[in-house]
């Protein structure tokens, strides 16, 4: 009987997959959707290859990337464009100058300008024009941000011109702080027009997604000078045994902070809503409610206070070029540099306000509120109308609170980490670089779940229009 059973249950098996097989498979059904991910893998791949091509005229030092990695100016740079200063390539300033473009032209979007106003509000283009505007703005940032690295690298002895005097080209010297300016503006728009190639044609947002390959792609070699600063291999055994320890301390540290953004990304309050007329429901997994997640703001805090600071000190990199004892430069060295408790302190409260502003942005509550009323829908308990504004305003609040403690708190880690400990900045836990990685894959785990499920969806309802026209052919028939 046993043996029957299983016989039965081996042929159901091989039947199911038999049409598993004549519907397809996996990726002949979502054959869109591995398009997608394998071309959004070959311009990453591209990417990563331009991020080996020095700019021409450049001639980087020996301790060309060791140096640049331990500056907060270049560090900032690096995770918020994507790109590879510490190669000085083509495309070391990434998305960047985008990125602070765009958080201006957002914030003057905000009842500041009329006309900026209305397109926001204006549907896809209204969008298009800001877009096109954010652009024409990264332009004067792209170039202002090359400058100031040139003058930087160039004091510190870390990159010779090749059309110098005493360099090894030939012609006036002048002509390098045209032709690197300009190709590393190039190489920014290059990263803006594949941004908007893999948002079209690939898989997530193209900006986010290259933020997320240029941070992701400097993990490996953070490991393993991490494990170099900790453990000294040509040491005694209890040197050895001691730094090997607290390497192991450093990775479970590690993804413990992995653990607690992903948990507080995901975090949301449920606010039950019931609609008029449609009664009560019968039991409490049914009820529908309206989420509101813990951190609404998602990203986009920490990458705006990064970005209000690293204007500043774009500009002071400029004038310490010419002029190192200036006074503005003094107070960005003083008050915004990570490496002070005051610059410490400025991010983290930055972070927090942007916090705020954003989240009300994201979701606002008057809006909800039209919906609802619009809808008949309310929440149990609260009157329609300015009191359900008033209820949600608060609930919104008092989780942006949490959240905005909780972005400030991991933005400022590893700052924090190096005062107190002789490890890097850079080789630190936490930071922005981690939130950002976390968000994007969350949000890009996301829109791939969205796609299958949309594709299950289509091949239900091509199988039942199958189904239907064959019962429709057998009575003609």
């Amino acid at each position: 009987m046993a043996a029957k059973v299983n016989k039965r249950t081996k042929k159901a098996k091989s039947t199911k997959y038999k049409n598993e097989f004549a519907k397809g498979g996996f990726f002949i059904r979502n054959k869109d959707l591995v398009k997608r991910i394998v071309f959004t893998l070959i311009v990453l791949i591209i990417i990563r290859a331009g991020t080996l091509l020095t700019v021409p005229g450049v001639q980087v030092s020996e301790n060309f990337k060791e140096s640049v990695g331990s500056q907060d100016f270049f560090q900032l740079l690096s995770t918020l464009g994507g790109g590879s200063i510490g190669q000085f390539s083509i495309i070391a300033l990434g998305v960047s100058p985008y990125i602070t473009a765009s958080i201006i032209v957002q914030l003057l979007s905000t009842d500041v300008v009329p006309v900026l106003t209305r397109w926001s509000k204006s549907g896809e283009r209204g969008r298009r024009k800001l877009d096109r505007l954010t652009k024409v703005l990264a332009i004067p940032f792209a170039l202002m941000q090359s400058i100031a690295t040139i003058f930087t690298l160039t004091s510190q002895g870390l990159i010779d011109a090749k059309w110098g005097t005493n360099a090894a080209g030939t012609g006036p010297a002048w002509f390098y702080y045209i032709l690197v300016p300009s190709v590393m503006l190039g190489g920014t728009f290059l990263m803006l027009w594949i941004s908007d190639q893999i948002t079209i044609k690939g898989i997530g947002n193209g900006v986010s997604i290259i933020i997320f390959t240029g941070i992701v792609s400097q993990m490996p070699s953070n490991f393993i000078n991490t494990f170099k600063f900790w453990v000294e291999l040509n040491g005694e055994s209890t040197i050895l045994f001691d730094g090997i320890l607290k390497f192991l301390i450093y990775i479970v540290s590690f993804l413990l902070v992995i653990f607690v953004v992903v948990l507080m990304n995901e975090a949301e309050r449920k606010i039950p809503i019931q609609q008029t007329g449609s009664g009560l429901v019968d039991t409490k997994d049914h009820t529908p409610y309206l989420p509101l997640k813990l951190n609404n703001a998602g990203v986009i805090p920490v990458i705006f206070a990064s970005a209000i600071i690293s204007t500043p000190m774009t500009v002071a990199q400029i004038v310490a070029a010419s002029n190192p004892n200036n006074g503005f430069v003094a107070f960005t060295q003083n008050y915004l540099s990570f490496g002070t408790w005051w610059g410490i302190g400025i991010y983290g409260v930055l972070t927090i306000l942007f916090t705020f502003l954003y989240a009300q942005v994201q979701i606002n509550p008057e809006k909800i509120t039209e919906n609802f009323k619009k809808s008949g829908t309310f929440i149990p308990g609260i009157k329609p109308g300015k009191e359900t504004e008033k209820f949600l305003t608060g609930v919104i609040n008092r989780l942006s609170v949490v959240g905005a403690f909780f972005l400030a708190g991991i933005a400022v880690l590893p700052y924090v980490i190096t005062k107190v400990t002789s490890l890097p900045s850079h080789l630190a836990i936490g930071g922005t670089g981690i939130i950002i990685v976390i968000s994007v894959a969350i949000q890009t785990v996301q829109q791939l779940k969205g796609r299958l499920i949309q594709q299950s969806f289509l091949d239900k309802k091509q199988d039942k229009f199958k189904a239907e026209e064959t019962t429709f052919e057998s009575h003609i028939w």
